[in-house]
């Protein structure tokens, strides 16, 4: 019998879960700012995220997978709650994931659950967050506590538990390496939350990018800008998408819709994706000096730092 040949690399029915995953996988911009992200140390992140700034990020397929695991663990846990009798609620009245809107329905997110009949506290409603974390994770967390180790998930679980009007959480975690279980329950923090939202709205209301975390992404701390979709936008002049949410003319309104002053009009979710001819990008986010305005002919010239004049408009 001929010996079966041997990869040296990654396996071909590997590789095609992986690429069958990245199919699959359809790429979108987030109609608000993610309560999953509102905690983040970074404004300015926040503020590209909602603006619809950078490129689309490629996703690769074990990835994809890892975030499909995490949603299997949700699910355990709340079989596990149940199974210790724990009225266990993760969908609202039309059988959708409970949603959340703040902000004027600028910021939002979807509840894990909400749970009654803890062993600690078996008469008060919890909001419940779940997440899976690897070994090192773990450890700190068990260690330090969510507010320390996972400011990202402490921020996530506050700002459901003031949006849904509970005063208590309980965050939920399991370790991937050795399926250890943690919770950790939790107090509403109304001051906290409140910091959050208003960050958030200054965001929403403006039409230029907070300043930047790190001037320097090489620097030692600045070690976050690495991995950060942002990073050519923010640290390389890279140019912004062609959308209405780049565009100086688009507004967030106060109904969580977008508007268009070049046009008088509101804008659909999929009108925001196109954009239209007469984009003008908003002037802070061209890498570039702005030099002169052509309101007649609707152009806006900048200087590139070789000296050569660009000009932003339909027209030009």
């Amino acid at each position: 019998m001929a010996p079966l040949p041997q990869t040296t690399t990654i396996s071909p029915t590997v590789l095609a879960i992986y690429m069958a995953y990245e199919a699959e996988n359809s790429q979108r911009d987030g109609k608000t700012i993610s309560v999953s992200t509102l905690a983040d140390e970074c404004a300015r992140k926040l503020f590209y995220d909602f603006r619809w700034v950078s490129q689309h990020e490629k996703i690769e397929g074990r990835t994809l997978r890892i975030f499909e695991t995490g949603n299997i663990e949700e699910e355990r846990w709340l079989e596990n709650l149940r199974k210790i009798g724990c009225e266990v609620v993760d969908r609202a009245d039309d059988g959708n994931q409970i949603r959340v809107n703040l902000c004027g329905g600028h910021v939002g997110g979807y509840l894990d659950c909400e749970v009654l009949g803890l062993p600690e506290a078996p008469k008060t409603w919890h909001v419940g967050e779940i997440k899976s974390h690897n070994l090192k994770s773990f450890t700190a967390l068990k260690r330090d506590g969510v507010r320390k180790s996972k400011p990202h998930h402490f921020g996530q679980i506050q700002t459901y538990m003031h949006a849904r009007g509970r005063d208590r959480g309980i965050y939920l975690a399991v370790c991937k390496d050795n399926d250890e279980l943690y919770a950790e329950r939790l107090h509403l923090d109304v001051d906290y939350v409140l910091r959050l939202l208003a960050r958030a709205e200054r965001i929403i209301e403006s039409s230029e990018p907070p300043g930047k975390l790190h001037e320097d992404p090489s620097a030692k701390m600045a070690f976050a800008c690495g991995w950060c979709k942002h990073a050519d936008v923010c640290h390389r002049q890279a140019m912004p998408r062609v959308n209405c949410r780049t565009c100086l003319h688009s507004r967030a309104e106060r109904d969580g819709k977008w508007s268009c002053s070049r046009w008088m009009k509101p804008l659909s979710l999929e009108e925001q994706k196109e954009g239209c001819p007469n984009h003008l990008f908003c002037p802070s986010l061209v890498p570039f000096e702005q030099v002169d305005v052509d309101e007649e002919n609707e152009r806006v010239i900048y200087k590139t730092p070789s000296g050569e004049l660009w000009t932003d408009g339909a027209n030009a």
